[in-house]
């Protein structure tokens, strides 16, 4: 089974990725961390390029090239070899992002994404956790710390990326489940979890 965990900065995604995986292990599952970009030794050294902060104009097409190299990379390598032998796998964010990020957030035509998407003949994730947040409080979050490039984008961006990943929720219900991170860490712990439980029991039927 594949997951996915998308959201804005600040959401909460983190926190609950180890919650999720603490309690499939100790259920007995065996599970596979990933992040998106990185985790492959070319996607962690794509991360590092693509995240840092720099003069250089970056257009919304760079990303995504970057991206679904790392993608295809990431699908070769480390999701599909995971999934052939029984494992969960739990990505911190995936195709969703790009969509959300620089489609809706910086204008890149979807139908491109699209067709980059089928052409690399990436899977898609059984079960996707959208951790919804507003702009505002995502940057209320972050405030705090250092930022990367894409952190320090303005508020404006932010607000369109959370329409946008609204918009793939609203698209994909039987996938995307669509979390209000407003709510507690227990709360939304024990609603990720059931609903894994859910999708798990639904495929051994």
């Amino acid at each position: 089974m594949f997951i996915s965990f998308e959201g804005i900065e600040g959401s909460g995604k983190s926190t609950q990725i180890e919650l999720l995986e603490s309690s499939l292990r100790d259920l007995g599952h065996h599970v596979k961390k990933l992040r998106e970009p990185g985790t492959t030794l070319l996607g962690e050294r794509i991360r590092e390029i693509f995240l840092e902060e720099t003069d250089e104009i970056i257009d919304p097409i760079t990303e995504a090239f970057l991206l679904y190299a790392s993608r295809k990379h990431l699908d070769q390598n480390m999701l599909r070899k995971n999934l052939d032998k029984g494992c969960i796998v739990i990505a911190d964010r995936y195709a969703d992002a790009t969509l959300a990020y620089q489609c809706y957030g910086k204008g890149l035509n979807i139908d491109f994404i699209d067709y980059i998407h089928k052409e690399s003949k990436l899977l898609t994730p059984d079960l996707t956790f959208y951790m919804d947040i507003s702009a505002k409080k995502s940057k209320e979050r972050i405030s705090g710390r250092e930022m990367d490039r894409m952190e320090v984008e303005p508020l404006e961006f932010f607000e369109k990326v959370r329409e946008g990943y609204l918009e793939i929720a609203e698209k994909s219900p039987d996938r995307v489940v669509c979390l209000d991170a407003n709510k507690g860490i227990e709360e939304l712990e024990s609603e990720i979890f059931n609903k894994t439980i859910e999708k798990l029991n639904a495929a051994l039927e």
